[in-house]
């Protein structure tokens, strides 16, 4: 199912936009990776994606041959496309399985994510930071195993936890989901497409936002290249 943005105006203030997208598609099995500086719109753009914050203009859906569906179908959109904040809640005291069930079926979560198998009888609560942010992707993924939606999940993560973090996105798309992606990780970005193979590559794509456009980058830009990107 792709997802597709059509005349969009993302922002607060329809004489200040943060972004306007005339045309963009982004392919279903794919991981669409949205990079830029702070302040540029990543999370406000995120955030409209799953319906959070509404478009100032413009239509966001998901389509496939037959049909459309946007975030006002939300009972729809709520089961196909799901959120990772890029903070874990705290002072949650369900343990990490009750926190799982809320979406799904936690010992297939478990399954999908053997380290997540010590975790269940945890209080959520007691995990760190990298892993708890595991153990929501992993609930995004029950609750959609289609469309994953997450802005800067590698934020508070150490670089353990961001590796484990890539893993689970990839291995989320190549078993048929599609993910969409805000993140500051460069490093993370670089080492997934040098894994990437030439079928996911050709889904997934790569974006820099800034000074309200959206700039397609080549799918085998460098560390280095990524980093001149935010010295412009």
């Amino acid at each position: 199912m792709t997802m597709s943005f059509q005349n969009a105006t993302v922002g607060h203030d329809p004489k200040t936009p943060l972004v306007t997208l005339p045309s963009l598609e982004l392919k279903a099995g794919g991981l669409h990776v949205l990079l830029g500086p702070n302040g540029s719109g990543k999370s406000t753009l995120i955030r409209s994606v799953v319906g959070v914050h509404p478009l100032l203009e413009g239509d966001v859906f998901v389509r496939t041959e037959s049909h459309r569906w946007r975030p006002s179908d939300r009972g729809w959109w709520r089961d196909h496309v799901a959120l990772v904040p890029s903070t874990p809640p705290s002072q949650v005291g369900l343990t990490v399985e009750e926190v799982l069930e809320l979406s799904g079926d936690a010992s297939l979560a478990a399954k999908r994510h053997p380290r997540l198998k010590a975790w269940l009888p945890m209080r959520f609560s007691h995990l760190s930071d990298g892993q708890a942010q595991q153990v929501m992707v992993a609930r995004a993924m029950l609750q959609s195993s289609h469309w994953v939606v997450l802005d800067e999940p590698t934020a508070f993560l150490d670089v353990e936890g961001q590796r484990q973090l890539w893993d689970m996105l990839t291995d989320h798309v190549t078993s048929g989901g599609s993910a969409v992606m805000a993140t500051h990780d460069l490093l993370g970005v670089t080492r997934w497409l040098d894994r990437a193979n030439a079928t996911l590559r050709e889904s997934s794509s790569l974006h820099f936002l800034s000074n309200g456009r959206l700039e397609p980058l080549e799918l085998h830009a460098t560390l280095v290249e990524l980093e001149a990107k935010f010295a412009l």
